[in-house]
């Protein structure tokens, strides 16, 4: 009978957390004790909360405990892990970290997420196959004749990669005066730092900014065919499965409901290669609209009746059929990019976010340069590489109130 696996904190000395903090003595017993896992047990530590850089109650003893302790930890290494031997210190900064890092960056607000298809795919320029069924104009089968055969032919969406990352570093100043509140500081800022970089990056593609502005150019949302295109037109000369009025609906400024039926009637014109109308329930829409415009935006999906008219329900409203409302999404770094334009679609059938690296920490401490140069005691650092792009067209309308894109 197999015994049951336990957490290996449960199987291990616990290090001590008193009301006090962490206790640089049982820390130290812990990872002469068991060096082998003593990266692990600190990382499920500090992943559930028992201990954190705020329970640091003195910085230069925990150092001075631990410096000369030699345990076993894991080192990224081109996207793989290497085993080597490092001082407790760094091990348990590092668990520390990477934990306050996690915390921090969960808490901050974005809707990216929400509007993108998330991928893993470690390669720098990733081609994704959108396969096109070719039909042929038959009015039914006759009993004895063949089933027409149909056709195939394919289309290609290229992401592209983009490498991101900061680092942060403890002096032995900092140590010395136990300057904890600093480095609890540093941790969160890092966080935040990535949080908007991705945050900003992702948002920019989904508007497209750069590859459908006046001047369109790298780099573009929509690279169709190996070719960067601008993804908000206004025909359909070069993306046909468009209305000929194109994705982009100017002088469609969110005022009333009818900018809404107008952005649903371009929606409900977008086609398959086969020259037929696709579906695209409202109930899997989203409206993303700028803070500027979020106050007019959640009084026309929010209101029982039409705004500004008597007894008339709104049927883009909470009294209408279910299937026809959208979902709102606002940021305020949309307003950075446009605090007027705004936009209906199914926006994760159209945009995919591609991480080829994901967040990824790494530590070091010790009889480094650094340390000689500059007392460097102590240095972190994330890195991430992704890029969002569109793998279809046909989802997403562009709606701006005047003619002038973003």
């Amino acid at each position: 009978m197999e015994k049951e696996l336990k957490p290996l904190h449960k199987i291990s000395t616990r290090i001590t957390v008193g009301d006090r903090g962490l206790d640089a003595g049982g820390i130290r017993n812990l990872a002469e004790k068991n060096p082998s896992h003593f990266l692990a047990i600190c990382q499920e530590m500090a992943d559930e909360g028992e201990i954190s850089w705020e329970r640091v109650p003195n910085l230069g003893k925990l150092f001075h405990s631990l410096d000369a302790v030699d345990v076993v930890a894991q080192e990224p290494r081109c996207g793989e892990e290497r085993t080597i031997t490092a001082s407790a210190f760094p091990v348990l900064c590092g668990a520390l970290t990477v934990a306050g890092f996690n915390k921090a960056y969960a808490q901050q607000p974005t809707i990216s997420q929400e509007l993108v298809t998330e991928v893993n795919d470690n390669k720098r320029f990733s081609e994704y196959i959108s396969l096109q069924s070719i039909d042929i104009d038959v009015d039914g089968v006759r009993e004895g004749q063949d089933f027409p055969l149909i056709g195939a032919g394919e289309e290609t969406f290229s992401i592209h990669h983009k490498r991101g990352g900061r680092r942060f570093q403890i002096t032995s100043e900092a140590i010395e005066e136990n300057d904890v509140s600093n480095i609890v500081r540093l941790v969160n800022a890092l966080a935040r730092l990535a949080s908007n970089h991705i945050e900003r990056q992702s948002l920019r593609r989904i508007c497209d900014i750069d590859g459908s502005g006046s001047s369109p150019a790298e780099p573009y949302a929509l690279h169709w065919n190996k070719t960067g295109t601008a993804l908000y037109q206004t025909s359909n000369s070069t993306l046909t499965q468009l209305p000929s009025d194109g994705n982009r609906y100017e002088n469609n400024a969110l005022v009333d409901t009818t900018d809404l039926d107008n952005a649903r009637g371009r929606l409900a014109g977008m086609k398959d290669n086969n020259g037929e109308r696709i579906y695209i329930p409202m109930s899997e829409c989203t409206l993303l609209v700028p803070d500027a415009l979020m106050a007019t935006a959640s009084k026309l999906v929010n209101s029982e009746l039409e705004p500004g008219i008597a007894n008339e329900m709104n049927n883009w409203g909470p009294a209408a059929k279910t299937g026809w409302r959208p979902r709102l999404l606002s940021s305020p770094m949309l307003d950075d990019l446009s605090a007027t334009t705004w936009y209906l679609g199914w926006f994760d059938q159209q945009f995919t976010r591609k991480w080829k690296l994901q967040l990824e920490y790494a530590t070091q401490s010790g009889n480094t340069p650094d340390f000689v140069r500059s007392r460097l005691a102590f240095e972190a650092r994330i890195a991430w590489d992704v890029e969002v792009g569109a793998t279809d067209y046909v989802y997403v309308i562009q709606n701006l109130s005047g003619t002038t894109p973003p």
